[in-house]
């Protein structure tokens, strides 16, 4: 099982924030129940179909202890991190060692580095991509790689 690189919990599942527009149809009635006494809304909306547009994206995989943000940006990448094939790694981690620009290596094995990413940890201890801040923030360089 893979490891969040922030606060090393073992991930058995992600929470992934997803951007979804849909084509859905409805049937729509009165509710008319007089078992019940009348709601505020007085039509049931019953969902009869859905299907995803082709703009559906997946905005954030996040670690479900720490809710940092894992930078995985599509369902393939997420699937990867499962398997082992594709990490997330801290660039000041003691396991790292950078080879060239391109090249890693990660607890002895070979990665090649597909982006980085700076994040910065608050004074809360919150860990989130930055954005403009007045107070003093910790700054990392978060790696992500695949495995050669």
């Amino acid at each position: 099982m893979p490891r969040c690189p922030f606060c090393e919990e073992e991930l058995e599942h992600l929470e992934v924030e997803c951007y979804e527009r849909c084509w859905t149809v409805y049937e729509v009635y009165p509710d008319n129940d007089p078992r019940f006494p009348p709601l505020p809304n007085p039509l049931v909306w019953e969902q009869i179909d859905k299907e995803l547009t082709e703009d559906s994206r997946i905005e954030r995989a996040r670690c479900p202890y720490c809710h940092a943000p894992l930078l995985l940006k599509d369902e393939d990448e997420i699937e990867e991190f499962f398997k082992g094939s594709l990490i997330v790694a801290l660039l000041n981690d003691p396991r790292t060692r950078m080879l060239n620009e391109k090249r890693m290596l990660f607890n002895g094995k070979l990665y090649e580095i597909r982006r980085t990413y700076e994040i910065v940890r608050d004074p809360n201890g919150i860990v989130r991509e930055p954005f403009t801040y007045d107070k003093p923030e910790r700054r990392f360089t978060v790696l992500v790689l695949s495995e050669l």
